[in-house]
């Protein structure tokens, strides 16, 4: 049997195979951020499809922290029957679910929601200048974290996902590109890990010890001035030190020109452009869970990479909304490459209509 069916394990949960459906906004969600039908459906098929674990697209934890419009809610107790609604779907297929936990920070859809982060500092991707948070706005955002993973808890989640990376509100407390404060939550690298410490310890108090709580990771910053390979692996040692259960392993501080997604995967030697941060942190963090997001295509490679031992589990986003079934047909059979060439035409108009595949419709304006 492949490697890529066999168990895994974050914290105690015991995933069926080593796929994971990484985190990916849907954009589905009703007014007040509850769960659609059409949520529903989009992630049945996923988990009917035969993946370990899905990561739910970002959910925010505070209204200040809603980065566009259809964003899924986590911050008040009124959206829990919908969101049981959806773990008890995908857990009747056997599927685990995480949820990710978010706040937009300054990476907002500009004139929808106040831009806001640890420093007044313009954003490289959205261009909007963030207003300083205050001690006391800091404070509360960390506690509507911890409540957010509460109803995560009792809404039936298998665990909680800090988005820690991407250019949200986590990964600028941590990048010293956007985090210049010279008080108690910023200045040297230690003091820009208090946030997301204190966040985690506020999930930790929440949800207990035995709760598997992970982080997707951003581990360098694509600007100059960032934060650096080597501090990225530096936070996750304290995050393992802390307890925490597992990484995704990604990029942190995007522009517009350079980051986290990149499209046209037509070759192998574009697969898995995070690797090497998974290679640098490994040794480092010894046996902690690490699973892999960026651009895996092929399955051969995927196997080559877990059986290597540099990480535990593959994170799929886009592939899968292109064949949610794509773990059905690889245990099948299938080594050809996926599908998806990531050519991101299914967030064309997402805020809108929602996430799906249109690599077989014309471009916009086509006829």
């Amino acid at each position: 049997m492949s490697i890529l069916f066999e168990p895994g394990n974050i914290g105690k949960l015991i995933l069926r195979n080593r796929f994971i459906k990484s985190s990916t906004a849907e954009s589905m969600a009703g007014d007040d951020g509850e769960v659609t039908l059409a949520m529903l459906y989009f992630y049945e098929a996923i988990a009917r499809g035969g993946t370990g674990c899905i990561f739910l697209g970002h959910a925010y934890v505070h209204p200040s922290g809603k980065a566009h419009p259809r964003m899924t809610g986590l911050h008040k107790d009124s959206l829990l029957p919908g969101l049981r609604s959806l773990t008890e779907t995908i857990h009747r297929h056997g599927g685990a679910v995480f949820a990710q936990l978010n706040h937009g920070g300054s990476r907002v859809e500009a004139g929808y929601q106040e831009p806001v982060g640890p420093s007044a500092v313009v954003h490289p991707v959205t261009a909007l200048k963030a207003r300083e948070l205050s001690s006391k706005e800091i404070g509360e955002i960390i506690e509507a974290f911890g409540q957010a993973a509460r109803r995560a808890k009792e809404a039936g989640f298998d665990g909680v996902l800090i988005h820690g990376a991407h250019g949200y509100l986590v990964n600028l407390f941590i990048s010293p590109f956007t985090n210049r404060r010279t008080d108690e939550w910023g200045g040297d690298s230690s003091r820009r890990f208090r946030f997301l410490q204190e966040v985690y310890r506020a999930i930790r108090e929440a949800v207990g010890d035995t709760y598997p709580v992970a982080i997707k990771l951003g581990l360098k910053d694509d600007v100059e001035e960032g934060l650096s390979l080597e501090e990225g692996v530096e936070v996750a040692c304290r995050l393992a030190k802390l307890g925490i259960d597992a990484i995704e392993v990604s990029g942190g501080l995007p522009t517009k020109t350079a980051g986290a997604s990149r499209s046209n995967i037509r070759s192998r030697d574009r697969e898995a452009y995070f690797l090497p941060y998974a290679q640098a942190l490994r040794p480092k963090v010894g046996p902690l869970p690490l699973s892999l997001v960026g651009g895996l295509r092929s399955p051969d490679l995927m196997e080559e990479i877990i059986g290597q031992g540099w990480v535990n589990f593959v994170s799929l986003a886009r592939p899968f909304i292109c064949e949610p079934d794509l773990v059905t047909r690889i245990r099948s059979g299938r080594r050809e490459p996926l599908s998806c060439l990531r050519c991101d035409r299914c967030r064309t108009g997402f805020a809108r209509e929602g996430l799906r595949c249109r690599r077989e419709e014309p471009p916009s304006g086509g006829s």
